[in-house]
């Protein structure tokens, strides 16, 4: 059994927290103000699922640099702004391991 996600370094000045999911399953997490949630260096299922929940909580989308822009349901889709939903494969995906494939395949 792994532990629950957790943060095990944080430096409010640059707004970065470090979060463990299980042994070698960590992502830096940036706060961009106002709305923006950076992750960076991810990967594993307890961070992909920690992801999808942050997604589903907040009911956003996961914009991947290079890859497709990921949502959570089909009507999604129409509300996304152009670029986005033009430029870039949309995928919906609702689970972590979803959502890794979706990345794996761009």
């Amino acid at each position: 059994m792994t532990d629950p996600p957790h943060v095990v370094a944080r430096d409010p000045e640059t707004n970065f927290l470090l979060v463990r999911a299980a042994e070698r399953e960590e992502a830096g997490v940036y706060f961009n103000d106002p709305t923006g949630i950076t992750f960076n260096r991810f990967g594993g299922d307890g961070i992909m699922d920690l992801l999808v929940g942050l997604l589903r909580r907040l009911d956003a989308v996961l914009v991947v640099p290079g890859g497709p822009t990921v949502i959570q349901r089909d009507e999604d889709q129409e509300l996304l702004p152009a670029a986005l939903r033009d430029e870039w494969p949309v995928v919906v995906a609702r689970t972590g391991a979803e959502i890794d494939r979706a990345i794996r395949a761009s």
